[in-house]
């Protein structure tokens, strides 16, 4: 009720942060008016693990970006593309990273983080379904609790794979080089579905810059991720369904400016 209230009124900007289906109700009402609009959205961030990687630290800074709030962060890696010569290994690395984090008994940690209602943490289990558990699985309603959990053998049009999660499930997608190689594998499935916030590579940094030269996303990591959100001193923002518009530093401030051109001429 209060978002309709409110984009019943006539503004000089909207900036909007939430989902792609509900941006499309924003900018409907925004059109009205034609105001200008910033859109931070979400996606399906993809994760991409090549047999170059260094797997200790990829399975580290992973598995601490997907269980920051509980993997409920726009730019949370949503699902693995990973080479087969290093998916046992990094099955393994990532679940004794997330020990590492939050100790042997997860549910006991105080920095892991619940669900945020009943019903995310309903739609969050739902994905439990569409694929074969290789790591985690435990939950608990009354706590809407979730272990980290990694999933294989995903149909890629269950909702586990058209859905943004905005949890602690990570699907996992192995891929390799027969036919094609594993980076063609990757830039034709990334290309085949819309465009992601964040896009991160785990691998040699020159394949990195080939891959996202090759692809779209708002912005990413090269064997990292979220810090490209955390570092205030570059833009960041979205691109085709998952946004569009930049803000941070400078950029903030533009965001929300409209630079005037005036020409006074002279008279004589």
């Amino acid at each position: 009720d209060v978002n309709t209230a409110l984009l019943e009124q006539r503004w000089d900007l909207i900036f909007f942060t939430g989902s792609p289906a509900l941006a499309k109700t924003v900018m409907a009402a925004a059109a009205r008016y034609l105001t200008p609009v910033i859109l931070e959205l979400g996606g399906k961030s993809p994760c991409i693990i090549d047999s170059t990687a260094d797997i200790s630290i990829a399975a580290k800074r992973i598995a601490w970006g997907k269980t920051l709030n509980s993997g409920q962060t726009c730019i949370a890696p949503d699902y693995i593309l990973i080479h087969k010569d290093v998916k046992e290994a990094f099955t393994t690395a990532f679940a004794e990273e997330v020990r590492r984090l939050h100790g042997d008994d997860i549910k006991a940690d105080k920095h892991y983080v619940r669900m945020v209602n009943d019903k995310a943490f309903e739609r969050v289990c739902g994905y439990f379904k569409d694929g074969k558990i290789i790591y985690g699985g435990g939950n608990d309603a009354s706590e809407r609790f979730i272990e980290p959990t990694l999933i294989e053998d995903v149909a890629l049009d269950s909702s586990l794979m058209t859905e943004e999660i905005f949890g602690p499930i990570f699907p996992i997608i192995t891929l390799d080089d027969s036919g094609k190689s594993f980076k063609d594998k990757v830039v034709d499935f990334v290309i085949s579905r819309e465009k992601p916030l964040a896009f991160y590579y785990f691998g040699k940094e020159s394949d990195g810059w080939e891959i996202i030269g090759r692809t779209s996303s708002g912005g990413g990591c090269i064997n990292d991720v979220i810090m490209h959100i955390a570092n205030e001193n570059v833009p960041f923002g979205g691109v085709g369904n998952s946004g569009m518009g930049r803000y941070h530093d400078k950029d903030s401030f533009e965001a929300f400016s409209h630079t005037r051109s005036i020409i006074a001429t002279g008279t004589w």
